[in-house]
């Protein structure tokens, strides 16, 4: 099931959800990123530790809201931690709230922790196996099953106490009554999903808290209301952790074991891996991936009192929770083991081999030639270069996704000639989306200084240029543009990289160099036409001086001939 969805505008990939991932079930690639649901515990830490909120789970909250003004008979089973999480005089004053939402029914989860508790003393009592595993925790069951398969068979088979009171609830109010959980757990989201007979939907006190601001609800303002079944000291324990096998937190069960508590993702992996591995027996471990246990879930109210306020206040509440007599049960025995039974089972991850030359040739690119090389700083969200190497080869990464190689890459020659460069430069992904420009690019074109990165670049560039190289089998483009937005005129260069996967455009503004051709072109043009009108009055008056010499040439012949004539004319008499 799609468990956790991102939201890519609110992500700014600072990789944090990542680093706290216990095992790396999140993929960033190309500005992409989405959970592997392969890999996932269901932990939540991932959100818990979003400072974007780009991370959200799995919300019921509309179905139970829907389902109550529907009037459908809606039970809340509500989970023992309330008691140190919300801020009320009483815990009492929960059920009074809760019912004033419209719910029929509120009951503590804590009846369904003592149905499982008497399930475990009767599987802990006659067990044979070296170690023993409980199975309340849902993400810690995930853990077992996805990455400790040799573990399964020692954990015990029985559902959690959420789901075993589902089943309760239903049992004795019919199977058309709507049951909700009310918890700090994430996980229960996904097991209730893979329990749809006892389990309708699932909030969690983060949800919860926004009804109450919502609804204008103040629960330190509402009468104290008792709950609607009896619990048993035991079963309101279960968040202070240690004490499913006891009964009122005083009788041990089977003397053959060490009961201890582990909680904590690391704490959870050590264990296992021990038990996994033979180097331990005899014990009898209660899970939680959850350090604190379920006193410190990952979906609590912001105002939530500390950790440590929560756990005097949730002792106070299970101080409080009277003893029956011994020989009364906290709850009618109506459920069979057979409707309890859990089996959990191996359900490996699909692993990617790893090539070990690939992984070498990835580290190369990385800029990690030697071990020296590899400083596992853990930035990207991997402990170790070569994990970070691993995750690229499965797809989960991208080789850019290195704070030492940006690093880099940033003092780098390459980086200071980008910087520096008059030329407009940017760098584009496959979609033509700015990913980087230059100083000069963003004076040219970002006038309001606004952040490019995702931009497509035709937003900027108003020319084909980059759908054209895109199109086209060339991986070089070269041509002179005129750009009216910002009326400047560029020859501009683009590159196709890594088969369209990367495009560089850069364009050298040649402005003043085409006013300065173009003047020259103008005055080389009136001086053509200037000549030439010289050139025509010159012919012009050539014209006329021949004209004008023509004429007097003809006079003077005239006159010349007369005086000949004359003079010959006397000599001859």
């Amino acid at each position: 099931m799609k468990f956790i969805k991102f939201d890519h505008d609110l992500c700014d990939e600072c990789f944090k959800c990542l680093r706290v991932c216990p095992t790396k079930a999140i993929a960033f690639t190309n500005h992409s990123r989405h959970i592997i649901d392969d890999l996932c515990i269901k932990c939540g830490l991932c959100q818990m530790h979003c400072t974007q909120g780009a991370l959200t789970i799995q919300l019921d909250l509309e179905k139970v809201q829907v389902a109550i003004k529907s009037g459908k008979k809606v039970v809340a089973s509500l989970a023992p931690s309330f008691a140190g999480v919300f801020r009320m005089d009483v815990p009492e004053q929960m059920s009074s709230a809760l019912k004033s939402l419209g719910f029929v029914s509120v009951e503590e989860t804590a009846r369904g922790a003592e149905i499982v508790s008497m399930e475990y003393e009767k599987a802990i009592g006659g067990s044979t196996e070296d170690n023993i595993i409980t199975s309340c925790c849902p993400s810690s069951n995930y853990l077992v099953e996805h990455y400790f398969p040799n573990t399964t068979k020692s954990v015990l088979p029985v559902v959690s106490p959420m789901i075993a009171h589902g089943l309760d609830i239903k049992s004795r109010y019919g199977d058309d009554y709507f049951t909700v959980f009310i918890g700090p757990c994430l996980a229960k989201k996904a097991e209730a999903v893979e329990n749809p007979n006892s389990i309708d939907a699932v909030i969690t006190f983060k949800e919860l808290d926004k009804w109450f601001g919502e609804a204008g609800i103040i629960l330190r303002d509402m009468p104290p209301r008792s709950f609607d079944t009896p619990v048993s000291k035991r079963g309101r324990s279960y968040p202070l952790g240690g004490s499913l096998w006891k009964r009122d937190m005083k009788t041990r069960i089977n003397p053959n074991y060490k009961y201890i508590h582990v909680d904590s993702i690391d704490a959870c992996k050590s264990f296992l891996n021990s038990v996994e591995q033979g180097e331990i027996k005899g014990y009898c471990a209660e899970l939680n991936i959850c350090q604190g246990s379920c006193l410190n879930g990952p979906d609590m109210p912001s105002d939530s009192p500390n950790l440590y306020e929560r756990m005097s206040l949730i002792t106070a509440h299970v101080d409080k929770t009277p003893i029956l007599p011994t020989d009364k049960p906290y709850v009618d025995d109506k459920l069979t083991s057979e409707q309890l039974h859990k089996t959990f089972t191996p359900k490996l991850v699909n692993q990617i081999a790893v090539n070990d030359s690939q992984i070498s040739e990835i580290l190369m690119q990385m800029g990690k030639y030697t071990m020296k090389d590899q400083l596992n700083c853990g930035a990207c969200g991997y402990t170790t270069c070569y994990d970070k190497a691993v995750a690229i080869s499965k797809g989960y990464s991208n080789i850019e996704m290195c704070l030492d190689s940006l690093r880099k890459k940033a003092e780098s020659l390459q980086a200071i000639i980008f910087d520096n460069s008059p030329n407009a430069i940017c760098i584009l992904d496959s979609q033509r989306r700015i990913q980087e420009v230059n100083p000069s690019f963003n004076q040219l074109f970002n006038a309001t200084k606004i952040k490019l990165t995702y931009w497509p670049i035709a937003a900027l560039i108003d020319d084909p240029i980059f759908e054209e190289i895109a199109e086209s089998n060339q991986h070089r483009m070269s041509k002179k543009i005129y750009l009216p937005s910002v009326d400047r005129t560029f020859y501009s260069n683009v590159v196709k990289i890594q088969n369209g996967k990367v495009y560089v455009g850069i364009f050298t503004d040649i402005t003043e160099a085409e006013s300065n051709r173009e003047e020259l072109e103008r005055v080389k043009e009136e001086t053509l036409v200037t000549c030439q009108e010289v050139i025509n009055k010159q012919m012009r008056v050539a014209q006329e001086i021949a004209s004008l010499l023509g004429e007097t040439t003809a006079e003077t012949k005239i006159g010349l001939n007369k005086l000949k004539k004359l003079v010959l004319t006397d000599g001859g008499e």
